[in-house]
Formats: C-alpha cells, sequence, structure tokens
C-alpha cells in the first residue's frame, strides 16, 4: 500500500530529514551544473540514473472547502506535466526530490517535494486573497478595497507605462469607467486632454476633476506616466468629501513610485513611435472639383462656370503636367499676392492635406530609475524624456519634456520617518500657431483654395494660396514651462495605532512665451519683385509684431493630519483621523508686444514703430480647511464611514466664506455573513455600499466675486497722444457680494461582487448628483443704468448614471493565462433650475428641464424628386421663415409639424417653436471598453476597444461637412461627390448651391443652414485604442547579460475606429471646435501611433 500526505498552504508534513535532503539535492545540483565538477558523460549517467529513480505520482487537488479543483496544472521542477480532472485528479512521473507545482486562479500556487516511497498526494490550494487584501488610495491613507464603501476606481501604473501617449490623462481614457476624456486639442504636439466625471458637472464648463499627485495638485500633464505607481479615481460623496470645496466632480489621487529595501535596481523603459492622422480628407481633383463648381453655381445662377476648354486643359494637366503651361492666364506684370484667388482661372490639380501633412512624425521617450535602500532610507530617482514632431510638413512644430523626480525615505528614529520629494518638469513647445503668431485661421483655409491652381509659380516659389510661405516666413511661437515641486513631511508614530503627519509644500511654476509674426515676401509674375503676404485669416502682420511673457505660479500648501486606529472586543475596528490644509496660490503676469519692427532678426519689445501693449497682472487666492472621518467596521461585514470637512475660500465675502460638506457611507460585506458560507466557493465577494454627502465648488466663481474690480482695456484707445496711443480704464463692473459655492449632492448605490474564487468580479455604481446655487443671470437691468447686472447663485443641475464593470481571468490548458473583460457607463444632465422662466430660445439658451447637448431641428422627409413633387410641396408648405425662394427638385422638404401651413420655429419660445423639436443630443451616451490579455510563457498580446455608443453632431453649417457655400468656401471632398441631380436622384447630399456669400444663403437655406434629422450625424464610435504585444525574454538569455529582465514590446494607439460618421471627419476630432471659425473638424488631426518599445531591469 502507498504511502499518501497532505499539504498545506505555507506548510509541508515532511519527515524531519527532509528538508536536509532537499539542501543537499539542490547542493550537488548546483555543483554538477558547475564546469569544474561536470562532463559530458557524467551528465548523461546522471540523467539515466534519474530516470531510473522515477515513480508514478497520483494525487486530487481540492479547495479549502474539500471540493476538487477541475483543470489546476501541476508542474515538475517548472516544467508542465499535468492538468487535473473533473474530480481534481492527476497523474505523472516524478524522482524522489523533484518539486511538484500546482496553480489554478484564484488560489494560491502551492508546491511540495516528492518524498521517496510517497506516491500518492492530496494538494489543498488556499483562496488567493490578494483581491481582498488589495489596498487603494483614498484621501489622506489608503484602506482595503474590501473595506471601501465610496465608490473607487483603481489602475494600476504598470496598465500605462507602454502605451505611446503624451501623458497620463490621455492615457486613462477607457480605463476608469464614467471618466470622460475629451482630447480637445487633437493630435498636436504635447496636447493634453481635458477630464470630466460622471457627466458635466455643472453649467460654466469648471466641472472638472481635483487631480493630486502624491497629495498635492499637479496637472496630470507633468507626470511622468513611467513613475506612476497606482491611480485612484475617488468618485462620490463619500469618497471625495474629504476634499470638501475642491473636489465636487471627483478627485484623481497618483502615487508615484518609491523606494524599498534591497540592492539597488536599475531600470529603463523606452520607446520610438510614428504619428500619423487617424483621418485626412481626401480632396476631390481638379475636374471633379470644376464638375461640382459648375452644377453649384448654375443651380444658384451663378454664370462664374469653368468652360468646356477649361476642363479639358485640367483634365490634360492631371495626364501629363508637363504638356501645359499652369500660368497661361497670368499677365507678365501680376502681383501674384494672391493669385487667381476665387476665380476659374489657373490650371492645377493639387490635394492640399497631402501638400501639408507629411506620412508620418517621430516621437520618442525614454526613460531611466534607480531604487532601492537599507533599512533606514529608501529611494527612488528617475529621469525621463519626451519628445514627438508635428505631422505638418512645412512648420516647425514639436514638443520637447524632461521629467526628474526622487522619493525619499528616512527613518530618523524608531518612532518617526522623514520623506523628501522632489519633481521638476522642462518642456518647450514650439509652433507657429498661437497668440502672437498665425490663427488658427490655416486649418479654415487649409481646404478653401481651389485645387484648380498650382501652389508652385513660374519661377518655382511656393505661392501664397499654398499658406507655405507663411509657415516658412520666420513666424513662431515657443513656450518654455517650469515646473518646480518639493515636499518634505515628517510621519510620527509616538503610540500604537497613532500616526501624524506633516507635509509642507513648495510648488513654483514659471511659464514663458515668446511669439514672432513675420508676413512672408510673396513673389510676383517676374519672379524679383516681392510684396507682403497679409492674409486676415491667418493673422498676418505686415510690419511685423513680437511678444514676450512671463507667467508665474507660486502655491504653497501645509498639511497636518493624523491617524488613530483601535479594536474593542477583538470584533469592533475604528480608524479616526483628523486634519487642517491650508493652500496659498499666487500669480503675476508680465506681457510687453510691440508692432512694426526695426528688425525681424533680433526682434525687441522696445524697439519697434508701432504702439506698445504691456499687460501686468498680480492675483491671488486662499483657502482653509479642518477635515476628519470615522471608520468603523464590525467584524469586517458592517461598514460604516462618516467625513467632514469645514472649508474657507477667499474668493468669497466674509459672511459667505465658509462652508461645512459632510458625508456618510455604509457597506455590507453580504459574503462574510454566515448565511453564505454555503455558496463560499461559488461567492467569494459580495457588497452592498451606500453613500450620501455634500460638496461645494468655487472654481466657477472668479478671484474676487464681491469686490468692484478695474481692468485695463485689451486693446488701445482711439485718442493719439504725442507718444502714441493708450490703454484706457473701464468702468468697474456691478458685484454681488452675497456670492458663494456652488453646492453639490451626491448620492450612491454600489455592488461589488466575486465568484469562483474572483475569477469573476465585477461592480455596479448607480448615482446621482445635484448641483445647486451654480452661477445664472441676474435680474434685468434697465437699458439706461448702464451696467449689466451681476450673476447669482441661481442655477441648479442634475446628473444620473449608472456604472458596469465585469472581469474573467482563467487559464487554457498549462501554459496560457488570459483575461477579458470591459465597463459600461451612462448619464443624462438636465437643468433643474434656470432664470428663464419664459423659456426664451430653448434651442440655444438654458431652462428648466433642458437636457444637457440638447439639439433643436426639423424632420423632414427626404429630397424633392420631381418638379411636380416640388410645387405640391410649395402648395402646401410656407416656408418663407427660411428662404422666399421655392423649392425645387434636390431641396431638402422640411416638415410641418404642427399643420399650420407654415414651416418656422413659432414664437420661439418653449410652449410654441412651431415645427422645430428636439432630434439629438450631442452629450455622449454608453461609454464603453473592452479589453482582453493573453499571456504564454513570456509572450503577452493586450487589447482595449474603446467607443461611445451614442452621440449627435449637427453639422449645420460645417464646409467640410456639406463642402459648397459661399465661393470663398468651397472645400470638395470625395464624399460630396454624391450630390443630387437628375442623374443621381438616390444621391446622399442634396442639390448643391454656389454664389457670393449674399447671394447664396437663400438657396443654402433650403438645404444645409438649418439643422435636420435626415443630416444629423451619428458620432458612435468604437476604437481600438490600444493593441500591445510584449515578449520576456528567457531567464536564461538574461542572466549570460548580467540582466534580471528584459522586454521588447510594439505597441499601437487609435489603430482602427468604426464608425458611421463620414470618412472625412474623426468622432472625437468634431467636438473640437476652430479658433477661428468655431466649426468642428477643422483642427490639427488627431494621430494612430505604432512604437516599439524596450524594457531592461538591471
Amino acid at each position: 500500500m502507498s504511502k499518501s500526505t497532505t499539504v498545506f498552504l505555507g506548510m509541508r508534513k515532511h519527515p524531519p530529514f527532509a528538508t536536509s535532503r532537499v539542501a543537499l539535492s539542490l547542493c550537488l545540483s548546483l555543483l554538477a551544473a558547475t564546469p569544474a565538477f561536470s562532463s559530458t558523460s557524467g551528465n548523461i549517467k546522471t540523467l539515466e540514473s534519474t530516470q531510473q529513480q522515477k515513480q508514478t505520482i497520483t494525487g486530487v487537488v481540492k479547495d479549502t472547502h474539500g471540493d476538487p479543483v477541475i483543470g489546476a496544472s501541476v508542474m515538475v521542477n517548472g516544467v508542465a506535466m499535468a492538468v487535473t480532472d473533473v474530480d481534481g485528479n492527476f497523474s505523472l512521473s516524478a524522482a524522489p526530490g523533484a518539486v511538484l507545482q500546482v496553480s489554478y486562479v484564484g488560489f494560491k500556487p502551492q508546491s511540495v517535494t516528492v518524498k521517496a516511497g510517497m506516491t500518492n498526494y492530496t494538494v489543498s490550494l488556499q483562496d488567493d486573497n490578494q483581491a481582498l487584501n488589495e489596498v487603494v488610495v483614498v484621501g489622506y491613507g489608503v484602506q482595503k478595497k474590501v473595506n471601501l464603501t465610496g465608490s473607487v476606481s483603481s489602475v494600476k501604473g504598470d496598465a500605462l507605462e507602454m502605451r505611446p501617449v503624451t501623458d497620463a490623462s490621455q492615457s486613462l481614457q477607457g480605463l476608469v469607467p464614467g471618466l470622460m476624456v475629451s482630447n480637445g486639442s487633437s493630435g498636436r504636439p504635447g496636447a493634453t486632454a481635458a477630464l470630466s466625471l460622471r457627466g458635466q458637472g455643472n453649467l460654466s464648463g469648471t466641472g472638472h476633476p481635483y487631480v493630486l499627485v502624491d497629495g498635492i495638485e499637479m496637472s496630470l500633464a507633468d507626470v511622468n506616466p513611467n513613475d506612476i505607481e497606482s491611480i485612484s479615481v475617488l468618485k462620490d460623496a463619500s469618497a471625495c468629501s474629504i476634499y470638501g470645496a475642491r473636489a465636487a466632480y471627483g478627485v484623481i489621487l497618483v502615487t508615484t513610485k518609491r523606494g524599498e529595501e534591497g540592492k539597488m535596481h536599475v531600470n529603463y523603459q523606452g520607446s520610438m513611435g510614428w504619428n500619423r492622422p487617424t483621418v485626412l480628407p481626401e480632396m476631390a481633383n481638379a475636374v471633379e472639383f470644376a464638375k461640382m463648381w459648375n452644377a453649384g453655381v448654375t443651380n444658384a445662377n451663378s454664370s462664374r462656370l469653368y468652360s468646356d476648354e477649361k476642363i479639358k486643359l485640367l483634365e490634360q494637366y492631371m495626364n501629363d503636367p508637363s504638356s501645359v503651361n499652369p500660368w497661361q492666364e497670368l499677365p507678365a506684370n501680376a502681383s501674384m499676392n494672391p493669385a487667381f484667388e476665387n476665380t476659374e482661372k489657373g490650371i492645377g490639380n493639387v490635394d492640399y492635406f497631402k501638400l501639408h501633412y507629411k506620412d508620418y512624425a517621430f516621437k520618442q521617450q525614454h526613460n531611466v530609475s534607480l531604487s532601492g535602500g537599507g533599512k533606514q532610507a529608501q529611494y527612488y530617482v528617475s529621469g525621463g524624456y519626451f519628445k514627438e514632431d508635428g505631422i505638418l510638413r512645412y512648420a516647425k512644430m514639436n514638443f520637447e519634456r524632461m521629467n526628474l523626480a526622487s522619493n525619499l525615505t528616512s527613518r530618523l528614529t524608531s518612532w518617526m520617518k522623514m520623506k523628501l520629494n522632489l519633481k521638476y518638469v522642462h518642456s518647450v513647445d514650439n509652433t507657429p500657431f498661437g497668440a502672437g503668431g498665425l490663427s488658427e485661421g490655416f486649418y479654415h483655409s487649409l481646404a478653401r483654395f481651389r485645387p484648380t491652381i498650382s501652389v508652385v509659380d513660374p519661377h518655382g516659389h511656393f505661392t501664397e494660396l499654398s499658406m507655405i510661405p507663411y509657415l516658412q516666413s520666420g513666424t513662431f511661437t515657443r513656450t518654455k514651462r517650469n515646473h518646480y515641486d518639493i515636499t518634505l513631511g515628517f510621519e510620527v508614530n509616538p503610540v500604537k495605532g497613532l500616526i501624524i503627519n506633516a507635509d509642507y509644500t513648495n510648488k513654483f511654476i514659471t511659464t514663458s512665451y515668446e511669439a514672432l509674426n513675420v508676413a512672408p515676401d510673396i513673389y510676383a509674375a517676374d519672379g524679383v519683385t516681392t510684396s507682403k503676404g497679409v492674409r486676415g485669416e491667418l493673422d498676418a502682420s505686415p510690419d511685423g509684431k513680437y511678444q514676450r511673457s512671463n507667467y508665474n505660479i507660486h502655491y504653497q500648501n501645509i498639511s497636518l493630519y493624523g491617524n488613530y486606529s483601535l479594536t474593542l472586543a477583538e470584533d469592533h475596528n475604528i480608524v479616526l483621523m483628523a486634519g487642517y490644509q491650508e493652500e496659498n496660490n499666487k500669480v503675476d503676469y508680465l506681457k510687453n508686444g510691440i508692432s512694426g519692427l526695426y528688425s525681424m532678426h533680433n526682434p525687441n519689445t522696445a524697439m519697434g514703430t508701432g504702439d506698445k501693449q504691456p499687460d501686468d497682472i498680480r492675483n491671488g487666492w486662499a483657502t482653509r480647511g479642518f477635515f476628519g472621518r470615522i471608520n468603523y467596521d464590525y467584524q469586517g461585514r458592517y461598514l460604516l464611514e462618516v467625513n467632514g470637512r469645514y472649508d474657507g475660500s477667499s474668493r468669497f465675502a466674509r459672511d459667505h466664506r465658509w462652508g461645512f460638506f459632510p458625508s456618510v457611507s455604509l457597506g455590507w460585506n453580504i459574503s462574510r455573513e454566515k448565511f453564505m458560507e454555503p455558496l463560499s466557493q461559488k461567492v467569494s465577494q459580495l457588497k452592498l455600499r451606500m453613500s450620501y454627502g455634500k460638496l461645494g465648488n468655487q472654481a466657477g466663481a472668479g478671484l474676487y466675486t464681491f469686490a468692484s474690480t478695474m481692468n485695463l482695456s485689451s486693446g488701445l484707445g482711439s485718442y493719439i497722444f504725442a507718444d502714441g496711443r493708450h490703454a484706457y480704464l473701464l468702468a468697474p463692473g456691478v458685484v454681488n457680494p452675497a456670492t458663494t459655492w456652488e453646492k453639490v449632492s451626491s448620492k450612491n448605490i454600489g455592488l461589488d461582487f466575486g465568484f469562483m474564487n474572483n475569477a469573476i468580479t465585477g461592480s455596479l455604481d448607480v448615482y446621482e448628483r445635484k448641483t445647486k446655487d451654480m452661477l445664472g443671470p441676474g435680474v434685468d437691468f434697465p437699458d439706461f443704468f448702464g451696467a449689466n447686472a451681476p450673476q447669482t447663485n441661481n442655477a441648479s443641475l442634475r446628473d444620473r448614471g449608472w456604472e458596469l464593470t465585469l472581469n474573467y481571468r482563467g487559464k487554457i490548458g498549462k501554459d496560457i493565462d488570459y483575461s477579458i473583460g470591459g465597463s459600461l457607463a451612462d448619464y443624462t444632465s438636465i437643468v433643474t433650475d434656470y432664470a428663464n422662466p419664459t423659456g426664451t430660445a430653448p434651442a440655444s439658451n438654458w431652462y428648466r428641464g433642458r437636457r444637457v447637448g440638447e439639439i433643436w431641428g426639423y424632420r423632414t422627409d427626404g429630397l424633392l424628386q420631381t418638379q411636380e413633387q416640388a410645387d405640391a410641396y410649395n402648395a402646401k408648405h410656407n416656408n418663407t421663415f427660411f428662404s422666399t425662394l421655392k423649392w425645387t427638385p434636390g431641396d431638402v422638404a422640411f416638415r410641418d409639424l404642427n399643420n399650420d401651413g407654415y414651416v418656422n420655429n413659432g414664437k420661439n419660445k418653449l410652449d410654441d417653436m412651431g415645427d422645430m423639436t428636439i432630434i439629438g443630443n450631442s452629450s455622449p451616451r454608453y461609454q464603453y471598453t473592452i479589453n482582453g490579455m493573453v499571456s504564454w510563457k513570456g509572450l503577452s498580446l493586450s487589447f482595449m476597444f474603446q467607443g461611445v455608443g451614442k452621440r449627435d453632431w449637427d453639422p449645420t453649417n460645417s464646409v467640410y461637412f456639406w463642402g459648397t457655400g459661399p465661393y470663398a468656401q468651397v472645400t470638395i471632398f470625395k464624399e460630396h461627390l454624391d450630390y443630387w441631380s437628375e442623374s443621381n436622384p438616390n444621391a446622399y447630399y442634396p442639390k448643391p448651391y454656389i454664389n457670393s456669400a449674399g447671394g447664396v444663403r437663400p438657396y443654402a437655406a433650403k438645404t444645409k443652414s438649418q439643422p435636420t434629422d435626415q443630416y444629423l450625424q451619428s458620432a458612435a464610435y468604437c476604437r481600438l485604442k490600444n493593441l500591445t504585444l510584449s515578449y520576456i525574454l528567457p531567464q536564461t538569455w538574461t542572466q549570460k547579460m548580467k540582466l534580471q529582465q528584459v522586454k521588447v514590446f510594439f505597441s499601437g494607439e487609435n489603430l482602427l475606429t468604426f464608425t458611421k460618421l463620414k470618412k472625412m471627419l474623426d468622432p472625437e476630432v468634431i467636438f473640437t471646435a476652430n479658433g477661428y471659425t468655431g466649426e468642428g473638424g477643422k483642427n490639427y488631426p488627431m494621430n494612430k501611433v505604432i512604437s516599439f518599445g524596450l524594457m531592461v531591469n538591471l
């Protein structure tokens, strides 16, 4: 009869001499592997001897409840040998001294040494309580995730380290349910994202999360993603109220890496990659443009046609450019400034997007860190470098950032530790665009010039209409930013259970800005004479202008807080926390600018013939806060947390300065109840959470809401003195001394769950957030009063939504681990109070009951196809509200919803909008993420799809969407060629109209000047946000190189996009308005990124 043994976690029931025998065998193995003690023949003999000693081993793998574990992997000395069957049994061959390693998802791996004569084993796997013991960073402390009663999402730093993004804000997209990441600056070098959590929050657009890095307010753009240990996103009032007035719309807590006791570790991580646009419109060629132009001007009764002869020349030029002189219509003495703009002259075939954008732009990042320490002191020091080039071919655009950080911890005594955190960020942003440089009118004009004109003049110079001379003229803007941050703190542990922290932070941010605007020289037809290019939409200055500015922020923070933990009667666990914080922030800004420069090569703000425009601003704000928290749990089953903060802000008058912001939350760990024990094998975790709290927001208020201030004019006065024109003081405005906090109340109910030893985990949260006392319009003053009424706290908003996360991790066979999961979140925001009692102009104004993002428009019945249909339509519909012209075939048939014979917006009040109704909403609905990972040995593949399930975009008056309009704005892409005509009655686009700005207006009103359900665009999308493939080199290789680990990886960002939106538009970029026209889509393109990287641990 064979002997058997049972093995438990952390305990092996060996005979007393077994441990010594294992140690001896290990030593002999090491000696045998040493060249001085081995030979080829010796190895063969050893192998044969081992094979002779092998014996059949059988066993069963069970969990802590005695139930069999199916599919557990059994390895012998690191080599997979067996997988347990439906009864948990396994069978394999192994020699005495071999180590069996048993593992299964959701359990801690177990090891047992094979003993001579022992052929049957029972292995008991214990639950892997890592999920239960996982800690999450919360305000002024950490908590076990299992004991959390607030709504908190956490992201590990290793989820960010291989992403080829500019900063951590972009990498958070899709990782946190309910967090909306808006790429407001699209794909520009150095662009960062705007964040909003669980809805809009307020009407002023200031409802953004409060970002803290190691406890100090900081932009995510200033954090090296490779330095991040973890990110916690606090969502509800219970989690946020400890931060009071700064945390009304959520808190993002970033914890950076720290050193650990042990030998020094040196890590390198670097990558190189390439950007290219996710979307670039494809322009119509010269012949397609000319034919659609002719159709549009004919429809709008204009005579400005391309002749048949000209179209033949354009076609000939497209086939053989050398056979046609593109400037044959140019007079010998023409100035060419501009040449053939808005005319049918000239010959060419230009795609302005291909002209201006490169195929790709280069980016790189490198990071080095050192960490380690002894028992008394630990350190983490890192340096990072990031550079990204712009994709505009002829513009100098790039962004560089250097990060230095160090986290030092030293134990001064047995009861006191000191920490010193240093951060330094230096960045340089070079671009020709910005204040003092070229305006965003460049993107507006990028494609509105006709492709039928050559962009190279007869002498080989770029023409003005190419806009390349403006990019090469020497115009530039340069922003240099330096961020210095030092935090000195002490942690005191005077008695058991009491920890007192005292931190002081001094932060200084300086931003220097320099801009030179130089008008280009445009060559005349003779190739010698030049004139200045002064296009108004580019804000080009004919005599040059130059400006410099410095913007400095000095911030200081003092935090003093303590935590006291105690346990009463073994079952009652209490943690008390109390503290004080004060912030002081000072700003000074100094700018000077001048025009009429004496020198373009060595500009100086003191040397010029134009008026000087100095600007000098100095201000500041301060807060004070007292806060506390009580955590209580009974046997880990019943949880209670109470938070409170009493905050004061200098932004408000003395009598309205202070506010108290409390919260309370409850939790019930149902899975820890006795009645759940029979289900414990299936239900690993089940926790119910509820919270309610009140918060405040000061961000929407000005710095001095209670004081009447006087400001300088932004321009110069009309009076001319001996030394020129002067700036002048503006009359002080009327103030409301009673202005105070926006008040936010929040409710949340959540359920956390885990099944099959947490192989399946997830959470569901349902929430409501109400914002009251938002700043809204004041009472109407009579016109003769001479001033506008100040804003008052009279508006309210309600956000309601839910969030669901679900994840599964498992194992296939012996070596394949995988996980798959996702999240789905939705919210709606409704105005519950606003000072618009009559509901005036509800399509553009706030009113009670308005949903944020509402799009008002008209219902339609498609396009009119025949003259008979048009005559019948005109007989029943009076459309004079839009246009006095009659509707013709190819026009949009607007519906008369109220059947009064007129199509209009009634009285333009909420109770009478005529035929105008709500047709869509631009708020993102059903934000989702699908992510997964599969690994096999050292090879790992991960992916993340991110998207929005429902979102509408109104393309009214968008030139990029419609293509046609006034002569100077015609921009025709391939998609626009599908327009209505008698030969193409099933076209997508209506009949095109092209005329002068005034002449085309009554025609355009019949098709594209009003929002309609027919052309409302779905901006829903699904995007392969990230795909990463990595491989860890085998240890046998790395050990030869004396390295701990080497990983190579490929990572791609925004690789695929699925959307119903027209192909020339990106579903994220269209919601970023162009700074010159306000149109969405006319921006620097968003990028897809491909990068390759290397990670080395020494």
